[in-house]
């Protein structure tokens, strides 16, 4: 399948606009991300979110070491440092176990493993 074709903003930030894409890449590709927009008719609500969908750097880098995406817009220049490889590593080797990863910040951790499809699983781990 062709790869998917994204725009990465300042700070390696992608966000991905068509909801197409969004499906693929949670089907295809087991990336998750976060959906950060809000519903026109009610913005103040934050229930329930929409597109954009944002792309963790882990996510990105994954996706483009597979080819799978093709980064258009200003250059994506994750991993930057020792701590940025570090965090790609585990990132990609708990992926390739089979779990679906999502952001934890709001638990005190990096990241929130998932043995199965969204929302129909718990959340089994906290790294």
């Amino acid at each position: 399948m062709a790869p998917l074709r994204l725009h990465c903003g300042q700070h390696n930030q992608v966000l991905v606009f068509d909801a197409d894409a969004a499906m693929r890449l949670r089907t295809e590709h087991r990336i998750v991300g976060c959906l950060e927009g809000s519903h026109p008719r009610n913005p103040l609500q934050n229930g329930y979110m929409y597109l954009p969908l944002s792309l963790l750097p882990e996510e990105t880098a994954l996706l483009r070491e597979r080819n799978a995406v093709e980064l258009l817009g200003a250059e994506f220049t994750w991993p930057e440092s020792p701590a940025d490889r570090l965090r790609l590593a585990l990132f990609s080797d708990l992926h390739r176990r089979g779990f679906f990863v999502t952001r934890a910040l709001k638990f005190g951790g990096d990241y929130l493993l998932y043995p199965g499809k969204l929302p129909a699983f718990p959340c089994c781990k906290l790294t």
